[in-house]
């Protein structure tokens, strides 16, 4: 595109530039986007529902985009090709919090140069997902495993009055309610549905991966690939209890990064925690506090802290 000389000197009064026009381009971009879903079943017998059933993502993958100049393309020694890195996404409803990532350096060279090859190459992966009770009743329901009803308390034959001050609740405490799938269910006997009366668990899980080409410079024929993960695990054993775990562990120095433990009590008007923190050089801390609910300038705070070098 041409414009003329007073509009160039209007913009640039000094001639710097000295350019009064710009290169054209012709530029076109393409993606991928694929989506498989499934329709849930109604539940057996229900024929006055009249909405549409209920719709989950089996796997959705996204594809990033490829760019393509037709006027770089004309250049000396050049390629239309602007895109370097290619990256695929990867989500499902079928475990929560789960996405994967792929990322792909295309090209052994420059892009967009004629003395580029194309070499797909992995550059990065990068995968999370999050476990919970029911993710794991999920997968067992897939597996056929159905949950076996409890059998119905046997009669009190001994005598026709129950003692004092113990009821039927007081018989459904003691003897707790069990996951079909196993001793302790999928809780681990962290509180799902048991006799402490927790919330169950999380687990989150992160895996990262990156690596770069090593024949593109010498300055990158020694450099090692990076591959570390992430666990974050929170549950909580009783009503009053919860407790929250976090690490990480590096794959190349195989050695765990840091760790992070935090313990809570709820003491009705009193609230309790505790903290250990530990990094991947040795050092550490420690520490306690204990606060009053309704007042809380009326506390004790503990610390100790250990640095290494």
């Amino acid at each position: 595109m041409r414009v003329s000389d007073a509009f160039a000197h209007a913009i640039d009064p000094g001639g710097l530039s000295n350019r009064s026009h710009s290169d054209p381009q012709q530029t076109i971009s393409f993606g991928l986007s694929q989506n498989f879903e499934a329709k849930l079943k109604p539940p057996p017998g229900d024929t006055s529902s009249t909405q549409e059933p209920r719709k989950i993502r089996l796997l959705s993958i996204n594809t990033s985009g490829i760019g393509y100049n037709f006027e770089q393309a004309k250049q000396a020694h050049h390629t239309g090709w602007q895109t370097g890195t290619l990256s695929n996404t990867f989500l499902s409803d079928l475990l929560p919090g789960f996405q994967l990532q792929i990322t792909h350096d295309l090209w052994k060279g420059q892009v967009g140069t004629d003395s580029a090859k194309f070499s797909p190459f992995l550059q990065n992966l990068s995968a999370s997902f999050t476990v919970t009770p029911a993710t794991l009743q999920g997968l067992g329901r897939l597996l056929g495993l159905r949950p076996k009803p409890a059998p119905p308390p046997a009669p009190d034959t001994t005598s026709g009055a129950q003692p004092a001050g113990r009821s039927d609740d007081f018989r459904r405490y003691q003897g707790g309610t069990r996951s079909p799938y196993g001793p302790g269910g999928p809780g681990m006997g962290l509180g799902v549905g048991g006799v402490g009366g927790g919330r169950g668990f999380t687990l989150s899980v992160a895996f990262s991966s990156t690596r770069s080409r090593t024949d593109t410079t010498p300055q990158q024929l020694h450099v090692p690939g990076r591959q570390t993960t992430t666990m974050n695990l929170s549950f909580s054993p009783t009503r009053n209890w919860s407790a929250t775990w976090y690490t990480s562990y590096d794959f190349a120095t195989r050695q765990f990064a840091d760790h992070s433990l935090t313990f809570q009590r709820n003491l009705r008007r009193w609230r309790a925690a505790f903290s250990f923190h530990k990094t991947a050089t040795g050092s550490f801390s420690f520490t306690f506090n204990i606060t009053l609910t309704d007042q809380p300038d009326i506390k004790f705070d503990y610390d100790q802290n250990t640095y290494v070098q």
